[in-house]
């Protein structure tokens, strides 16, 4: 797993990965869950752990319109994936 000693934050390979879930309920809840294990004393110097740790981020709460997290709400999709 790749640590942010490994190399320059310019030269980071960013895992890529989409959350899928059924409804906006879903995706409330975990970006709560990932807001509560943010403020965890979890380690976060892993690129992929510090990526999951911010999923609670929003264009909302950052007032940034970049903002984006990663989980997606599409119930369709979700199904096709059980």
């Amino acid at each position: 797993m790749e640590s942010y000693d490994d190399k320059p934050i310019e030269e980071i390979n960013w895992t890529k990965y989409k959350i899928i879930v059924p409804t906006e309920q879903d995706k409330l809840d975990l970006e709560e869950a990932f807001e509560h294990l943010h403020y965890t004393d979890c380690d976060t110097n892993f690129v992929p752990v510090n990526q999951l740790i911010h999923e609670y981020l929003t264009s909302e709460r950052t007032g940034d319109p970049k903002t984006i997290n990663n989980i997606v709400v599409n119930k369709e999709l979700y199904e096709q994936l059980r």
